[in-house]
Order: C-alpha cells, then sequence, then structure tokens
C-alpha cells in the first residue's frame, strides 16, 4: 500500500506500535510482545503492507492520497 505522510506529523518519528491495539501475529513478536515499526519516508512517500498502512491512516499518522487543490 502507498501512503503519504499526514501534514498533522510531518516533524515526529514515523515509529507505530499496532500490536498494543490489535494483538495479531502480523503485529506481534514471535514471544507475544507488540512489534515497533519505523516506516521511512521518501519525497513524503512509502510502500507499506496493507495492514500496516490501515493502521497508520486510521490513527492519522499517514494518508491514503495526497489531496490537490485547485488554484
Amino acid at each position: 500500500m502507498s501512503i503519504t505522510l499526514s501534514p498533522a506529523t510531518a516533524r515526529r518519528a514515523p515509529f507505530a506500535s499496532p500490536g498494543t491495539l490489535y494483538p495479531n501475529s502480523d503485529f506481534l513478536e514471535p514471544d507475544g510482545t507488540p512489534k515497533t515499526f519505523v516506516v521511512e519516508f521518501r519525497y513524503g512517500k512509502a510502500e507499506v503492507a496493507d495492514n500496516l498502512g490501515r493502521y497508520l491512516i486510521d490513527q492519522g499518522l499517514a494518508q491514503e492520497s495526497v489531496i490537490l487543490m485547485a488554484a
């Protein structure tokens, strides 16, 4: 999934730990502790797994696409 950096989080480090809210096997280490993901945005965009992208968008940490407005 392609996501873009949210203007609200442009100055924060893009760390996410979705396993604390959604404890499923994709977001947990083998011992059951939540994984921490570091998302590296290049030129405001990043490519992530679909479930991680959905989490980041739902939490307001990223956007699905850039909104263009006519001047």
